[in-house]
């Protein structure tokens, strides 16, 4: 999992950087009501702020599982964290939790990606028009997976039954 949630990060890269060269010079950043544009900046603006914002998301799931390994448990939100954060556990959660994170940002960027193309084909239409009726279907989606990771999270953070014994 984690060599597909690199890739998808490196295609929001090169999306956009290839942004750059076929978008005019300048391009909407942001789409009001109706997909209609209300912010603008250069295309090499567009390019950079989409690139530190995937970056900085990127580092932050990268890194998060190892930190677990390193933060002391009072500083970590978790569910049944006495019993996952114990010396004998960390491991095992760092492995669980990586897949997990993984995954999360896996999706993430995939929607972050059709995002980009979406807000590409918008700078390339004329008029410049944000397409929300194709957005919200992704949108949707991406907040359906969401909860349904967040109770994935529960369930494999639950107490061992052999445990509660």
């Amino acid at each position: 999992m984690r060599t597909t949630f690199i890739l998808c990060f490196v295609c929001n890269l090169i999306l956009a950087i290839v942004s750059v060269f076929v978008s005019p010079s300048n391009v909407a950043i942001h789409f009001g009501l109706g997909g209609q544009s209300d912010g603008w900046a250069p295309a090499y603006v567009s390019a950079l702020i989409m690139t530190g914002v995937n970056t900085l998301l990127f580092l932050s799931l990268l890194f998060s599982p190892q930190l677990i390994r390193k933060t002391p448990a009072k500083w970590i939100n978790f569910p049944n964290k006495d019993y996952w954060l114990k010396d004998e556990n960390r491991s095992k959660t760092e492995s669980l939790l990586s897949g997990q994170i993984f995954l999360f940002g896996t999706v993430t960027f995939v929607f972050m990606f059709i995002v980009g193309l979406l807000a590409l084909q918008a700078n390339l239409s004329d008029p410049i028009r944000f397409r929300e009726d194709i957005f919200w279907w992704p949108f949707g989606l991406f907040m359906m997976y969401t909860v349904f990771w967040t109770i994935n999270i529960m369930k494999t953070f639950r107490i061992p039954k052999q445990e509660l014994c």
